[in-house]
């Protein structure tokens, strides 16, 4: 079984990070919810999330096959200024069989640590403009390899579902879709 963390930070987009757990979940992934901090944590839009664990109490967060992590503001920038989400997204990118998906303005996290330079990506389109390596293309879901983004909460859905294809398989992608009428 496929195995997913999904980093929670104060601030995050709700949509952006429940329904890729859901959707995750839906699919047979078993999905980690690591929280930056302790506790319940406000979202963007004042919704309180609680991830599973804390990220400093996991045993191993390098031990998952995709890191996701959903955007939101000022979420984005606290894991912009994580060295803990720098450390994973620097091992993500570089072991082999691991990915990491990240989502609306998520992709700023890449930018600050140098990692999306000879990549193609997509995010929030008002994101680009504070992104200078890479190459953005307007999509609502890329796959650049081990890096799979998407642009926002309205392509939520079909970015989780992409992260069901790549992690189990298309048949179960379908079903999940048509399970919830998507």
């Amino acid at each position: 079984m496929s195995r997913a963390m999904v980093i929670l930070a104060p601030g995050c987009e709700e949509m952006e990070a429940v329904i890729s757990i859901d959707v995750l979940r839906r699919g047979g992934v078993n999905v980690t919810v690591a929280s930056l901090e302790e506790g319940v944590l406000v979202a963007s839009r004042d919704v309180r999330l609680e991830g599973d664990v804390a990220l400093d109490a996991l045993r191993d967060p390098k031990d998952f096959d995709l890191l996701v992590l959903p955007g939101g503001m000022p979420g984005t920038l606290a894991m912009c200024n994580d060295v803990r989400v720098r450390d994973l997204l620097v091992h993500y990118l570089s072991a082999p069989g691991k990915r990491v998906a990240t989502i609306c303005a998520a992709a700023l996290v890449l930018e600050e640590h140098d990692l999306l330079e000879g990549r193609t990506f997509t995010c929030y389109p008002t994101v680009r403009e504070k992104i200078s390596a890479g190459t953005w293309v307007d999509q609502p879901v890329v796959i650049d390899g081990d890096l799979i983004t998407s642009q926002g909460p309205g392509t939520a859905m079909a970015f989780a579902l992409t992260l069901v294809e790549i992690l189990v398989d298309r048949a179960t992608r379908d079903q999940v879709a048509e399970g919830m009428l998507f």
